[in-house]
Formats: structure tokens, sequence, C-alpha cells
């Protein structure tokens, strides 16, 4: 019984002392500083400077708040600038990270992904990117004819079919990416130049640090290996000589429609060969030369030029890429599914630095645009 008498008046107590404790009033939300762009730059091996762009909705025209600081990590940056800022800071809203190349190169990105990788207030949809020369400065950067920098960016790094050469990798993509035991990272390397930002190529990252480029042309060919579907167009350009002796140039602008790879390997992990099987079909949009493509033998010597070339394109880029050691086509992954054993990077790296590579091209030509 007197249990039941101490239990009921422990309850009654807590009731009473229910409302007694000071109330924490969250801010409105137009007391909020809503990140959307946040550049990272380098300073030194200790440290690196911060610049976030804060958005500041107007009645005529939208404005935009940078704030900028040096801190040794993100979490010490986020309280620097809530010093500095009127309103309470937030990184709900991000949507852009930018790395300059130094940073990207000299450091690595991997330490500020993981940092709000794991922050539950960043959401998914945040695209990363590396830019020429400073974050800060593209951040600050006055662009013509263009929305406030933080709606710019994050309309620019959306996936598109027409900029398909590079992967627009969310965090959550280059987490994936960069722990990944069968590829390389590559993210959208931006420039800024006549008062407009550029994807101008791919940044290629080993694990998380930046070691080099490819070309959008490359880029477009790294798609199409990973299994990419719809691809940009591509121009191409043919020299022949007549037999005067005289030189001819004839061009060709082509619009995949599908594409589709078969990659597979095979042989002994002393010399493995990897197969790679692309076919591709598309309109012939643009074409000037001298070949009358009604005819049948020639229009299938122009599939052959194109088939060939592609070809060629592919094994020079895929022999830059073997004698780099890195893989931003996944074809690891080929060697992984004959392997017996525990798999690591550095297992597939070793293999991959060996292999052989057998490309096949076949293209469908499916119809025709302007032919001149």
């Amino acid at each position: 019984m007197k249990r039941v008498s101490w239990f009921i008046v422990t309850v009654i107590l807590l009731l009473s002392l229910c409302g007694c404790g000071g109330e924490l009033e969250r801010p409105a939300l137009e007391d909020m500083a809503m990140i959307g762009v946040m550049g990272f730059d380098y300073v030194d091996r200790e440290k690196i400077n911060v610049t976030v762009s804060v958005p500041v909705p107007a009645r005529n025209k939208e404005t935009t708040q940078v704030y900028s600081t040096n801190a040794s990590m993100t979490s010490e940056a986020m309280l620097n600038l809530a010093t500095k800022a009127d309103r309470t800071m937030s990184l709900s809203q991000l949507r852009v990270i930018l790395f300059s190349e130094e940073y990207a190169r000299k450091v690595g990105i991997g330490k500020v992904i993981l940092d709000l990788y794991r922050n539950p207030i960043v959401g998914e949809n945040v695209y990363i990117a590396v830019v020429q020369g400073k974050a800060k400065d593209v951040i600050k950067g006055t662009y013509n004819h263009r929305p406030e920098i933080n709606t710019y960016l994050n309309s620019l790094l959306r996936p598109r079919v027409e900029t398909a050469f590079s992967s627009f990798a969310t965090i959550h993509d280059f987490v994936f990416m960069m722990t990944s035991n069968t590829m390389d990272p590559n993210l959208p390397y931006l420039i800024h130049v006549n008062g407009e930002i550029q994807i101008f190529k791919a940044a290629l990252f080993r694990v998380d640090r930046m070691i080099g480029f490819y070309s959008q042309r490359e880029g477009k060919m790294v798609q199409g290996f990973l299994g990419r579907e719809r691809l940009p167009r591509m121009s191409f350009e043919f020299q022949h000589v007549t037999k005067t002796g005289k030189k001819q140039t004839e061009r060709v602008v082509f619009d995949f429609v599908r594409a589709k790879t078969k990659v597979r390997s095979e042989g002994s992990l002393k010399k493995p060969v990897i197969h790679i099987d692309l076919r591709v079909r598309g309109m012939l949009v643009g074409y000037s030369g001298s070949k009358d493509l009604e005819k049948r033998a020639q229009f299938r010597t122009l599939v052959q030029e194109l088939e060939k070339r592609i070809k060629k394109e592919s094994m020079e880029m895929l022999l830059r890429f073997q004698k780099q050691g890195v893989d931003p086509a996944q074809l690891e992954e080929s060697i992984r599914q004959k392997y017996h054993g525990k798999w690591t990077r550095e297992t597939g790296l070793a293999l991959y630095k060996k292999a052989k590579f057998n490309v096949k091209v076949h293209v469908d030509i499916v119809g025709f645009g302007t032919l001149k």
C-alpha cells in the first residue's frame, strides 16, 4: 500500500513540475539564414577558408549575403560564421558545395564531404563541383543576366543530357564512389569566364584527391561505359585525300538516341582481358562532305569510319587512365566478378593495370537531319 502511495505522490509532483522550466523558443523562418552554397579554399595544411552564400528574399529582386572565415574543420567554421550573421544560420537548404582545385589536389575533399554527409540537417540533393581558382571568387562573382548565385549554381549543376559528360554527384553519390572498390570518382569542373560559369571538363579523382581532368568528349564515352543510355551529341571530323591529291574535310554531328554497353573480362589473373561492346543508335543530325549517303556503299563507309573513330578514341582514353592508375568507367567490376578470394581496391587496381582492352563499336544510324 505504501508503494502505491509513494508512486501516486511521485506522479503528482512530476505533473506539477511540468511547465516550470523555461520554454526554448525556436527561431521563426524569417529569422533563419538558409545557406545555399558553401565554398572551400586552401589556406594551409591545417586551415581552410569557408565561404557561404545566403539568399535574402526581397520584393523587387532577390539579393545574396556572403560570409567567409578560416577554420580547421567545417563545424568550427559554422561556429565562426554564426557570430557574423544577423540571423540564425542553417544548412537545411544547402544545395551546392564548391571546392577550389588547389584544395582538391593538395588536401582532398573526403573529410569535408564526410562531415557534411554525417550531418542530419544536410539534405540528399546537394551537388558537388570543383572550380578553377578560388571558390570564394565564384560565390562572390557577378554574372550577366543571371539569377542570384544560389539559384544559378543549383540549376547549372542539375543533370541534363547536354552536360552528361560528367557525373553530377550529390554528397551521397560521391561517398559511394569514394568508398567503392571498383571505381574512382569524377565531378564537374567549373570555370568563370566573361561573367558566366561554364562546366568545362570533368575533374578526375583518386579516392578523394583530384589528380587531373578528362575532356567533355572523353566524359561522354566514360558515361557510355558506365551504362548511361542517353548521351550528348558528338561531332566528328575526317580528313580525306582525293585521287588528285587534294585534302577534303568531312564533318559529322551524331545525336545518340540510345547507347548500350556490355563489359566482361576473361583470361587468367596474370593477363586479364576486358572486352567492351558498345552499341549506339542515333540520328545523323548534321553532315558536310562529298559522300552521297543515299548510296548504300557510301553510307556504309561513313558508318565504318564512325565506328573506327569511336574505337580509336576509346582505346587512347582507356590506356591513359590505365597509365594514371584510375578507373572512372568502373571496368574493374568485370574483373571482380571473376575473382575468388578477398577483394580490395589495391587488388583491383593491380589487375586493372595489367589488363588488355578489346573494344568493339557498332553504330546504327536510324535517321537523318541536315545533310550538305
